[in-house]
This record gives structure tokens, sequence and C-alpha cells, in this order.
């Protein structure tokens, strides 16, 4: 909330200036509206704008409310860049409807449509649609959410697990920052978010000092002879050496998109060159981690920092391999 107690108003080039979100500003053709520089008047400038910015009063402005004052205030720099990306495609469909015209039904409607392309990605939709509503009852905008009865599409459970034969062959023939990404990955057993934003300053004489970005608590990884090498290669084969281990050659951090370039790369690499026959994710690897952490005795809970065992189990149970005792013939005369 700005000082002017209006969301997306900023003190800019000597003004008060209202930020237009992407919809508005395809309505009024441009960005930035200045309001003037004294604040009673900005205020009583934004009131004349208000109905062309917010053409309708119901879930596109219910929207740009959510988005102004509910995201920013979210943990999670990734979770507020899903939830804005979740919000484009609710927009697509619901911007221009008013609240009390949507219905179960037609929510039902859109997780159908959407599921077809996507239903892990439409169930994170179908959650954001509650949540959004639920602020509309708490603001009194309205009285029931049509989306709370809404039931997830059910997504089958991911079961890969990448083979000690798998990912031999894959650190083989991929490229050598890949490599180097896959065996840290695999060792610590850390979320991508977590490795990409490692900040050279964590890589201390004790270990690798952590938080979570997930859960917000604190760890250390003591360092092991193979960790330290693979922390050391990758440094010392940075083009340019930014704020964190992995970095790009102009020392800026990985965005996931950057990121993903460079392990389908060396993914490619590994399935034409090697022996490697089936992809796998780079999160399988911290499914390999778990799965073989347990089969060593060690605490996966910790390991992976969940802050609930009962997530580690189903996510156990989701990539474990079972195996299945043969019985034997009461008589071996027919062999």
């Amino acid at each position: 909330m700005s000082k002017v107690g209006i969301p997306r108003v900023y003190w800019k080039d000597g003004a008060w200036r209202y930020k237009c979100n992407a919809r508005q500003a395809k309505l009024i053709g441009k960005t930035w509206i200045k309001l003037g520089t004294d604040e009673q008047k900005a205020k009583e400038s934004f009131k004349s704008w208000e109905s062309r910015l917010f053409p309708q009063a119901g879930m596109g402005r219910l929207f740009d409310r959510y988005e102004a004052e509910i995201i920013p205030a979210k943990g999670s720099e990734a979770t507020r860049k899903s939830n804005r990306d979740e919000l484009k495609r609710l927009r697509l469909v619901f911007a221009e409807c008013e609240p009390e015209d949507i219905t179960v039904h037609h929510v039902y409607a859109y997780l159908d449509k959407r599921g077809t392309q996507s239903p892990t990605q439409a169930n994170h939709e179908l959650a954001l649609l509650k949540h959004v509503f639920k602020y509309a009852q708490r603001w009194g905008i309205h009285e029931h959410n049509p989306a709370e009865p809404v039931e997830k599409l059910k997504v089958a459970p991911r079961d890969r697990y990448v083979t000690d034969a798998e990912f031999a062959a894959f650190l083989k023939y991929t490229t050598p920052w890949v490599r180097h990404y896959a065996m840290f990955k695999y060792i610590t057993g850390l979320r991508q978010r977590d490795i990409l934003n490692l900040q050279i300053d964590q890589l201390q004489a004790d270990g690798i000092v952590m938080r979570s970005s997930k859960t917000r608590k604190q760890f250390v990884i003591p360092w092991t002879d193979q960790l330290k090498r693979i922390a050391a290669w990758v440094k010392s084969n940075n083009k340019r050496q930014g704020p964190t281990l992995f970095c790009d050659r102009n020392g800026n951090a990985y965005s996931k998109d950057s990121f993903h370039t460079r392990w389908q790369w060396g993914m490619k690499k590994a399935i034409k060159e090697g022996s490697l026959r089936e992809r796998f994710t780079e999160h399988d690897l911290r499914a390999k981690h778990a799965t073989d952490a347990e089969r060593r005795g060690i605490d996966v809970t910790t390991n992976l920092q969940h802050s609930d065992q009962r997530t580690t189990e189903i996510y156990l149970r989701q990539k474990q391999v079972l195996s299945v005792t043969a019985l034997e013939l009461e008589s071996d005369d027919f062999l």
C-alpha cells in the first residue's frame, strides 16, 4: 500500500502516479497515470479515473485488488510469481464476469477444460480462485464462494525412480555444467530454487549454511570431500563470478527458464550420445536422494526440509520401486 493509501500508486518523477496492470494499460493505452504532486489531489484525481480503470465492479476489479494487496504479502517470491501467472489464466475467462454470476458449474467447466492442457496447473488455479473468493467474502464483495465445493482433479503421482545405472549414464554423457549441478542436487537433495539462489557467502568453513525457501528453517549441510570438490569446480568454471554459486556467463543467478534450457540441452546430449533411454526431470533427483537416503536409514524428513512427516511418506511412496518376492514351486520336476 502506498503512502497515498491506494494500491499501485507510487511517487515517480516528481509526482504521484498510478501504475496500470496489463489489462488497464490495454484499456487506456498507457502504463502510468500522473495523479498530481499533492496527496489529496492525487486521491481526487484517482477517483476520476476509477470508472475507466475498473469498467466493471466484478471479477476484474476483485482480481486487481487481490493482486495489489494479497499476493505481495506472500512470503516466497516463487509463490508470488506462480500466483501472478495463475491469475493471468483466470482473468482470461472470469475478468469480465460479475461474482454473483459465477456458479459451481462454471468453475467445474473451467477446471475440466484447463485440465485437458495441464491437470496440475488447473488444480493450482482452482486453489487460487478459491482464495480470491475467500477474500471477496472477507471484503464484503460477495457472500458465497462458488469455487469452494469444487474438487481438484485427480493427478496420477509421478513414480519415476532414477536408477544408479541411469544416473551414471547421464553423468557420463551430459554437459560438464549439468553434470556438476546434477551431482550437487543428488548429494544435497535441495530444491531447485535453493540451489540456484545459493550465495557464495553461504559456503562457510563448516559447511553450507542454508535457509529453506519454503519452510524458512535454517540448516547446515556439512562438507564432504565430494561436495567440496563439486562446489570448487562450479566456482572455478564460472565465466564471471557473481553473488551465487551457480551463475550464468554474466555472473547473474539463473532464472527458472534459463536453467531449464541448460538442463534440457544436457539431457538431450545424454540421450543422443549415451546409453540413457528415458528422460528424467531435475526434480526426479530430489526423489532419488530421498529414496536412497531412506534405504540408508537417514532421516528423510529432515533432509528434504519437510515440516510434516506425512508429506515425506507420500513423497517416498510415489517414488520408490517396489521389490516383489518370487515364490518357489513345491517341486521342480517340470523344469
